[in-house]
């Protein structure tokens, strides 16, 4: 007989794959929940595993089913085809090339890229998917759903899962050890900020409170010091960002949080963070001055292969510059990004950043015009403090291939088409919603031409 946990797991995915046949933002939620969850490493999901089923592909192709199946329902997105799309296929093209053509072929660059492309599938869907606010919205709490499960599972994470005091072993193939997951949990933090301020019911205010509280504590067990910078600098441009008309709450809320977040830590937490001022400290420890030897290395490696040594194989080639560092990763997604696909990749990759945030500074300024404003609002600064601490995170480690930072990116491209979309519907029903007339020319121009 199988655990509870395995049964209740089994029928929620089969329920959402069949409910993404008629509706395939349920199997975006399948999908998000099972790469958070990662039931193939659970104690309750061997049995799963051991039937052969591959949780990801089968939602995967649900969702294609369902948006086949249910195509006359789907959301009318605007633009078609955007700037930001252009980038992802110039990066994907390139990674075809670089893989191909790169130093070695072999299992590292053939799972590289297999796990990129799949995930630039899923970003497509996604960003035609959630363009609508119920759409979004869903999206935005199966992140808070999946961060309450992480978190729980950190909580109770047994002695070996710790080595040297630091939880290394929970959560998905991205998130699996104290780098990753700490660096998808801290960027995950303002996506339940979001969905508290955004909840209309004092219990899923609750729901996302006990998330995020969670989360923070997650954060804290792995006591890594690149999450630490990064959610200091989503917490700086948190609080100079907030939006006017909820500003002295949203700082009252982080101000709470901060010493919500402090209780929890303890000595040697900050005996660690404070080695990121001390100089001769940051020197002598072991994996700061691999790390630092190793992006040395990677500079003359860049300027060997200007075209890139191919996904996967940075650490196939970095032994050649750094014999004590071979087959190391870079830990840094722009040195990973820039070593592998070349400069012009690494250049397309920093164009892509960009003008994610250049679409929710657009999003910013139309907020206005929308459904909901001060809903819209909210969500463009969430999702602005997701990417900056995201992208902080990812400089002290691998975040290129990692779904979720995919996820960060995409959203605000999600949130143009929605606010698009809802300038669309007031134009056709001028006496309910704003006139779309009075919306920046150049945002509303998009409704006619695309981008």
């Amino acid at each position: 007989m199988w655990p509870i946990k395995t049964i209740a797991y089994f029928i929620f995915f089969w329920v959402a794959c069949l409910a993404s046949l008629f509706n395939p933002i349920w199997g975006v939620v399948n999908y998000m929940m099972a790469y958070q969850m990662n039931p193939p490493v659970m104690w309750w999901g061997k049995p799963l595993a051991a039937t052969g089923m591959r949780f990801s592909m089968l939602a995967t192709i649900f969702t294609l089913l369902g948006i086949f199946f249910a195509r006359r329902r789907l959301p009318k997105i605007v633009p078609s085809f955007s700037f930001w799309e252009l980038c992802l296929f110039s990066l994907l093209l390139l990674a075809v090339v670089n893989t191909l053509l790169g130093v070695a072929f072999g299992s590292p660059a053939q799972a590289s890229f297999e796990k990129f492309w799949k995930l630039q599938v899923f970003v497509l869907i996604l960003a035609r998917l959630a363009t609508t606010r119920e759409n979004l919205q869903i999206v935005i709490w199966t992140i808070v759903a999946g961060c309450l499960y992480l978190g729980y599972d950190a909580y109770t994470a047994p002695f070996h899962a710790f080595t040297k005091g630091r939880l290394e072993v929970f959560g998905g193939p991205d998130i699996s050890t104290s780098s990753g997951a700490s660096a998808h949990l801290t960027a995950m933090l303002p996506i339940i900020g979001i969905a508290f301020l955004i909840a209309r019911t004092w219990s899923l205010k609750l729901f996302a409170a006990v998330a995020g509280a969670l989360t923070f504590n997650a954060i804290i067990l792995c006591r890594t010091r690149s999450a630490f910078v990064g959610l200091l600098c989503g917490g700086i441009v948190a609080i100079l960002m907030a939006p006017k008309a909820m500003r002295h709450k949203i700082r009252l809320l982080l101000v709470v949080g901060a010493l919500l977040a402090f209780s929890l830590t303890d000595v040697n937490y900050w005996e660690r963070m404070s080695t990121l001022a001390d100089s001769e400290t940051l020197a002598a420890d072991p994996a700061a001055a691999a790390r630092t030897d190793i992006r040395t290395a990677s500079v003359e490696l860049l300027s060997d292969y200007p075209l890139g040594v191919g996904l996967g194989n940075f650490p196939v080639v970095i032994g050649k510059y750094s014999r004590a560092h071979a087959h190391r990763a870079p830990h840094n997604t722009l040195v990973m990004c820039f070593t592998e696909l070349g400069i012009l990749g690494g250049v397309i990759f920093l164009a892509l950043i960009l003008e994610s945030l250049r679409i929710i500074h657009q999003c910013t300024r139309n907020a206005k015009f929308s459904a909901k404003p001060l809903e819209t609002h909210i969500m463009c600064y969430g999702f602005m403090v997701a990417i900056v601490t995201y992208t902080v995170s990812g400089l002290g480690t691998d975040r290129f291939t990692c779904e979720s930072y995919w996820w960060i990116l995409t959203f605000p491209l999600c949130l143009k088409r929605m606010i698009l979309g809802e300038l669309r519907d007031a134009k056709l029903a001028p006496q309910t919603a704003p006139t779309p007339a009075l919306a920046d020319p150049a945002f509303v121009g998009q409704l006619r031409y695309g981008y």
